[in-house]
């Protein structure tokens, strides 16, 4: 650590890639001789190392309460979740928890995404759009179709791509922003090729996350969740979104854990959308009938038209372009930038977010 680290109250705690987090983790377990579980992927992050999904229980294995922590479900953005998790540990945070109380650290849910500088698994698909019952039928494209194109263009000549923002400017003149951010965003299971696409079955991640909860969740009295996320909303501001309506019995909960800020998906002052299949929604099936509190702590970076073209450009690169192109890591960087900037104004800022979080939640239990 540099003496200019030391001045910034955690900056220390962001990582640089996905391999220096993970080692990190596992470098911060040990000092405390706390066991790491890991999950291991199929596939290999870009320096051809092991990559995976690991999981860290503190606490008495019978607690009846379990705080769950996950970062990463959308890879690129587990940069905030796995500092928040790293000082959580590092800073001795969880060395002393309330009675009957386990925190479960969910680290790199996502691992190649987080690897690969990617939102999406190796299967192009939004982990957290992943969570529907696909036996029951995949829901509609419904607004997503008429904007499916200007999303994928065939190129990124400036040409080309003053055609498909046109396009999406006249879905928004028609339609309203927020029907646009909504078509984009909620999640689609008809265009494997393109964004937010939820996939066509339980992808490995979901999977391990089934096995997890099954260990680590099941037999609590109650869950709490907390799932960080970058992306939306003022630059290094933070909200705590929960999809329980407002003054139902879960919303309510989440409230009492996490304050009175806590906004619903469902009533349209969310900086979310509503989506379709997301974790919440699945670890609720999964820890069922046990209560859960879930809320997503969503901190902002760039301003909303900067992430969906840097979503909209690494989409064409991985489906359409060359990895190995000139202009394959200035995307690559774009896209890091527009969900982890590497900024010390804002990991500071983020970091204080997450951790006043988890902690003012213990607290409160």
């Amino acid at each position: 650590m540099t003496d200019s680290d030391r001045e910034r109250p955690g900056h220390h705690h962001f990582s640089p890639d996905y391999a220096t987090a993970r080692n990190r983790l596992v470098a911060a377990c040990a000092a405390r001789q706390w066991t790491v579980e890991s999950h291991r992927h199929p596939l290999r992050g870009p320096d051809g190392g092991p990559i995976a999904l690991d999981v860290v229980r503190v606490g008495p294995a019978g607690a009846r309460r379990r705080l769950a922590l996950f970062a990463g479900t959308h890879g690129v953005e587990g940069y905030f979740g796995s500092a928040v998790i790293h000082a959580l540990i590092a800073d001795g945070h969880l060395d002393s928890l309330p009675p009957e109380v386990a925190v479960v650290m969910v680290h790199g849910l996502n691992p190649w995404g987080f690897a690969w500088t990617r939102r999406v698994t190796e299967d192009n698909v939004d982990l957290n759009r992943n969570w529907i019952d696909f036996a029951a039928g995949r829901p509609p494209a419904g607004d997503y179709a008429a904007i499916a194109e200007a999303l994928l263009p065939e190129s990124l000549e400036p040409g080309v791509l003053a055609i498909a923002d046109a396009q999406l400017r006249r879905f928004a003149r028609e339609h309203g922003l927020g029907a646009l951010q909504a078509a984009i965003t909620r999640g689609q299971y008809d265009y494997p090729d393109g964004l937010y696409f939820g996939g066509f079955g339980p992808g490995w991640s979901r999977r391990r996350i089934a096995e997890i909860a099954a260990a680590h969740l099941a037999g609590a009295d109650e869950v709490i969740a907390v799932d960080f996320h970058t992306g939306l909303g003022p630059y290094g501001t933070g909200e705590l979104i929960s999809i329980a309506a407002p003054g139902s019995p879960d919303f309510r909960r989440a409230e009492d854990l996490f304050g009175p800020g806590v906004k619903s998906t469902l009533s349209g002052d969310s900086v979310s959308a509503h989506l379709s299949g997301s974790l919440d929604e699945g670890l609720a099936g999964l820890v069922a009938p046990c209560p859960l509190a879930f809320v997503a702590l969503e901190v902002g970076t760039r301003d909303g038209q900067a992430v969906i073209a840097g979503l909209r450009d690494d989409n064409w690169l991985h489906l359409r372009g060359r990895l190995d192109a000139p202009e394959a890591k200035a995307i690559r960087a774009r896209l890091k930038d527009a969900f982890a900037p590497d900024e010390p104004e804002w990991q500071d800022r983020v970091l204080a977010l997450g951790v006043a979080c988890v902690t003012g939640a213990l607290s409160r239990l």
